[in-house]
């Protein structure tokens, strides 16, 4: 059995990149061509879906309804170039609204591509050579468009509680989670201590996205953790930290579990993962980047990017963008 876990997976478009991102991109080019050599013949090829594939209230002229919105129509692209599953547990899937959440997951469900993640879905399972596979995904970042997160699965005691009584319950089981923090360059406390409770239960795989960045890799146990797998399709550009990345390649057999890591850049603004450098087997850990101590000053660093690249792609929409970030600004500023 062949597993292969990316991180987040954004086939719209950020406000930086307005014309010329992932969504741009994908309309004349076949993003995952360098990577169809490693895809191929894998069981499962899961990741975090980090925006919605809807046309719900689509405003072409409004950046707020614009940004990080995937054409639905990918999802078809998405199950030909071999993913099966897709989380969407996490805050951007619901960023235009439940119906555009509905719309995403009803995408991926034509597709044949399981969305797991849902607000109280049970555990899905795959078979694969007569053996179960099991997939739990949950969230506990907090959603700005929904305070109350109610379209998918919040990551708590409840369901560390029926995630712990499903072990039993099939060969493998698998954990996707949507936690930590952006500004972090290592798993928090609270992380690790989770994966440790996990680990000690039976869990297989712990795999986590939210912090944009390829955390360490490591075996515990019997168990493989990746508690951040970064981006795989994102053009958050600004920090090269955020654009390396990597495929976390898991296979099953009679020797137990091995894993090993390919290395991955994310080029053209975000759009295209290409394979660098040489697979890295996963012994007892693998950290493929140093990250190092802090992510600060990033919000130089995106001005500088958004300055450099201003006139590439949309330019008035990116103007729509910057006025309406001024006058929220500027009304906030006045209230207090």
């Amino acid at each position: 059995m062949r597993l292969l876990f990316v991180g987040d997976i954004n086939l719209g478009e950020y406000y930086l990149t307005f014309g010329h991102g992932p969504r741009t991109t994908l309309e004349t080019v076949d993003i995952f061509e360098d990577l169809r050599d490693i895809f191929k013949g894998a069981d499962v090829i899961a990741g975090n879906l980090e925006a919605s594939l809807t046309n719900n209230k689509l405003d072409i002229n409004n950046p707020e309804r614009v940004v990080l919105r995937g054409d639905p129509k990918k999802a078809e692209y998405l199950r030909s170039s071999g993913f099966n599953v897709l989380q969407v547990a996490n805050n951007h899937t619901v960023q235009h609204g439940r119906e555009g959440f509905d719309e995403t997951v009803e995408a991926l469900r034509q597709s044949k591509i399981l969305p797991v993640g849902l607000a109280g879905q049970e555990m899905e399972v795959i078979n694969v050579g007569g053996e179960t596979v099991g997939f739990y995904a949950a969230s506990d970042v907090p959603d700005n468009t929904n305070k109350k997160q109610l379209s998918y699965q919040k990551l708590d005691s409840h369901l560390i509680e029926r995630i712990k009584k499903s072990v039993a319950k099939v060969d493998y089981l698998f954990v996707m989670f949507h936690w930590g923090l952006e500004e972090s360059t290592v798993p928090m406390d609270y992380q690790l201590a989770l994966i440790d409770e996990l680990v000690e239960a039976g869990v297989t795989g712990i795999i986590g996205s939210h912090p944009h960045l390829f955390y360490e890799v490591w075996k515990q146990g019997n168990s493989i953790v990746a508690p951040s797998l970064g981006n795989f399709v994102f053009d958050l550009c600004w920090d090269h930290r955020l654009l390396k990345t990597g495929i976390l390649d898991i296979v099953i057999d009679g020797n137990g579990l091995q894993a090993k890591v390919w290395p991955v850049e994310i080029t053209q603004d975000g759009a295209v993962p290409r394979s660098v450098g040489v697979v890295q087997n996963v012994d007892d850990s693998l950290k493929l980047y140093d990250l190092g101590p802090s992510m600060e000053k990033q919000a130089i660093r995106k001005i500088n990017y958004f300055i450099r690249n201003f006139f590439r792609g949309q330019v008035k929409l990116k103007a729509k963008f910057i006025l309406h970030k001024a006058i929220n600004n500027l009304s906030v500023m006045i209230k207090r």
